[in-house]
């Protein structure tokens, strides 16, 4: 493990620029300029954090990764986050109109097309994810890395998470099934940002492995409960969404079930423990410790 010292903004910068430029190319790749390709940029490109993606880059950073072995990863990570987005807007779903400030894909072209484009999205993300680009990078790895990424969205995932998360509308829940669904729904694409650069570093040890697997297990389910914490103490203007969406739609969440102040606890207690694998990982002073920092400060 190494212990990088760049500043997180310029880091933040470099590598905000970077997937941005590779999702540009990428829209701009295709040589019959598809017309589904205006909503999926539209919603690729409108104002997103790219904390994901940051994240793949952090990681490879602190495991000595060179940065373009990590486009590939960081970009199909990307790209299935939007879509997951996408479809978790529609009306259906959690019936949002505003995403990242601006009006659902969904809303700003159509019901149909949002479903297509998000479908679209998907399918984009394997398809750049198992283009072989490298020799640095083994058949091996590229194969582990779609097996990892389709289990971490599908029925062991996000789509698992999601199907539990609308069943529990309108209903009781426990704290304990509550993080279960946290897991699903967030942890596990913010644990491939973490384990697929991982699986690029030859000399890990299998415990080194499930130390940076937990670690992003504890990082997904923080930054939901920040999310839930964030819906009771911002406006809709700075979190770019509708301010308590869940309330409206009697939706359990951490503050439903602990209150502000247990909420904001079980956060820092979180954020001690994610600090202790830091240090126990040698990675308490680098790019991903201070993404990890900005996940739990961040407004919006």
């Amino acid at each position: 493990m190494s212990n990088d010292n760049i500043g997180f903004n310029e880091f933040k910068h470099e590598f905000t620029n970077r997937i941005k430029r590779a999702l540009d190319q990428t829209f701009a790749s295709n040589k019959n300029t598809p017309e589904i390709i205006e909503p999926m940029k539209y919603s690729s490109l409108s104002k997103s954090k790219y904390i994901r993606s940051l994240l793949v880059y952090a990681t490879g950073k602190a495991l000595d990764i060179k940065p373009n072995l990590l486009d590939q990863p960081a970009l199909a990570i990307e790209l299935i986050h939007t879509y997951s987005l996408i479809h978790d807007d529609l009306p259906c779903m959690d019936d949002d109109d505003i995403r990242r400030g601006s009006p659902s894909c969904h809303v700003a072209y159509s019901e149909s097309s949002a479903i297509l484009a998000g479908d679209a999205l998907q399918s984009l993300a394997f398809q750049i994810l198992s283009e072989k680009k490298y020799k640095d990078i083994s058949e091996a790895v590229y194969l582990k890395w779609i097996n990892y990424l389709s289990r971490s969205i599908g029925c062991e995932g996000i789509a698992e998470g999601q199907y539990l998360d609308l069943s529990i509308n309108n209903k009781s829940t426990e704290l304990e099934y509550l993080n279960h669904i946290y897991s699903l729904k967030t942890s596990s694409l913010i644990k491939a940002c973490i384990m697929m650069p991982a699986m690029l570093q030859k000399n890990l040890k299998s415990s080194e492995l499930l130390k940076l697997e937990e670690l992003g297990d504890i990082l997904g389910i923080s930054f939901q409960i920040k999310d839930d914490l964030l819906g009771y103490t911002s406006s809709s203007k700075v979190l770019g969404k509708t301010q308590n969406k869940d309330e409206i739609r009697n939706q359990p969440n951490y503050v439903h079930l602990l209150g502000l102040d247990l909420t904001v606890n079980k956060l820092e207690k979180n954020k001690i423990y994610i600090d202790k694998i830091m240090c126990d990982l040698n990675i308490e002073n680098s790019s991903l410790h201070e993404i990890s920092n900005y996940i739990f400060n961040r407004k919006f």
